[in-house]
């Protein structure tokens, strides 16, 4: 059966109609050019070709498989192209899961980092539930996961990123709205929104990093999950400390922190490390002076 070889040595040789000039072009040796098309004439049992001391012409049967024959080339390169853009992950689809807490801006640096450079790389995002990440991660209904704490599942890998910078969030109404900027000691005491208990991971984390800056809170468990429990937050009197670069929220006042606060954020996978998951722990990776 003849293979794509042959076939790139006969386009050659039928493009130049010199057996020299194609041998060079494939930098082949003129004698195995002869060769591999003779191959392929026996193969195809037709001639192709028509040889003299002064000349070469195609046949009616050249001409047709010269015709075909580029088409074919042309497919073939495409397809081993695009297997090849494919395995670099520049190609196919990259399902992102976020958590409620992953900030918008964090989301889409991901996203800009996957699609840079790949402008024919489907990136979607999943909001999903802390509880969900291991099934859809081993199911494939994601590739990977940005959250905001280590996972606890054996199948499960956590890669630190770079943390975000935290904002206070409080009412309109709250004294420190007209703020233009706080202390985190101006916090102290005060009721804090967050969106799972003490003895969760994130919870703990961020409690710790209050206390660790002279800061104690009152944890105040949302009942709804995501930014749509912020309104609340009048409500619930209390706090919030948010990602940096959060979407305007009507009635909530966004204001930056003097102390260097940063919410930590990690990506989860499953199995053998993705393009996708090696280039975004390259582009979101933790600073190395932090």
């Amino acid at each position: 059966m003849p293979d794509l070889r042959q076939l790139r040595t006969f386009v050659a040789v039928a493009e130049e109609l010199n057996f020299t000039r194609a041998a060079e072009r494939l930098f082949l040796t003129q004698q195995t050019v002869s060769k591999v098309v003779r191959q392929l004439e026996d193969e195809l049992d037709v001639i192709l070709l028509e040889r003299t001391t002064h000349r070469v012409r195609l046949t009616d049967a050249g001409e047709t498989l010269l015709t075909e024959g580029r088409t074919a080339l042309n497919a073939a390169d495409t397809a081993f192209q695009r297997a090849r853009e494919f395995g670099r992950g520049l190609t196919g689809t990259v399902t992102i899961g976020a958590t409620s807490a992953i900030g918008t801006a964090e989301r889409e640096e991901a996203v800009q980092i996957l699609r840079d450079g790949a402008p024919r790389l489907t990136v979607s995002m999943l909001q999903i539930r802390s509880r969900d990440i291991e099934h859809s991660l081993r199911d494939l209904k994601v590739d990977l996961v940005l959250a905001r704490s280590a996972y606890a599942g054996r199948e499960v890998r956590s890669v630190p990123l770079r943390p975000t910078p935290a904002v206070l969030c409080v009412p309109d109404s709250h004294p420190l709205a007209t703020a233009r900027s706080v202390r985190l000691a101006q916090i102290d005491g005060a009721r804090l929104l967050t969106w799972n208990p003490p003895g969760t991971p994130y919870t703990d984390t961020l409690l710790s990093r209050l206390a660790a800056a002279g800061c104690t809170v009152e944890p105040v468990r949302a009942q709804v999950t995501g930014v749509s429990t912020l309104p609340d937050l009048e409500e619930l009197g209390a706090v919030a400390l948010m990602p940096a670069r959060w979407p305007h929220i009507d009635g909530i006042t966004q204001i930056p922190l003097e102390d260097d606060v940063s919410l930590p954020l990690v990506m989860l996978t499953h199995g053998k490390p993705t393009q996708a998951v090696s280039r975004i722990r390259s582009g979101m990776a933790p600073s190395r002076n932090r």
